[in-house]
């Protein structure tokens, strides 16, 4: 095992002019920061979705049948149910 093999007790981390030799050829080491998305862009990105634009066509195909029961059905789940976390997309 692991432990058996290595002393976590004798393990020390990095020497302070290592670190700031690290830090300063990579910089912080935390994650970009995300920029804030209009509510227009989050709607593209679902509209985008390859799962969104089956359902789509599928309600389409029901149309051009002649199901318009089941077109609906289809279609009110698409629009009117929850597309994405947080997002709705009510027509």
């Amino acid at each position: 095992m692991l432990g058996k093999e290595l002393d976590i007790g004798t393990v020390s981390g990095l020497s302070e002019p290592e670190a700031a030799r690290r830090l300063s050829a990579e910089d912080f080491n935390e994650l970009p920061s995300s920029r804030k998305r209009n509510i227009l862009a989050i709607a593209f990105e679902v509209v985008r979705e390859p799962m969104f634009l089956l359902l789509i066509a599928g309600g389409v195909i029901y149309l051009l049948l002649g199901d318009i029961q089941e077109a609906i059905m289809l279609l009110g789940f698409v629009f009117k149910g929850n597309t994405a976390p947080g997002l709705r997309l009510c027509i």
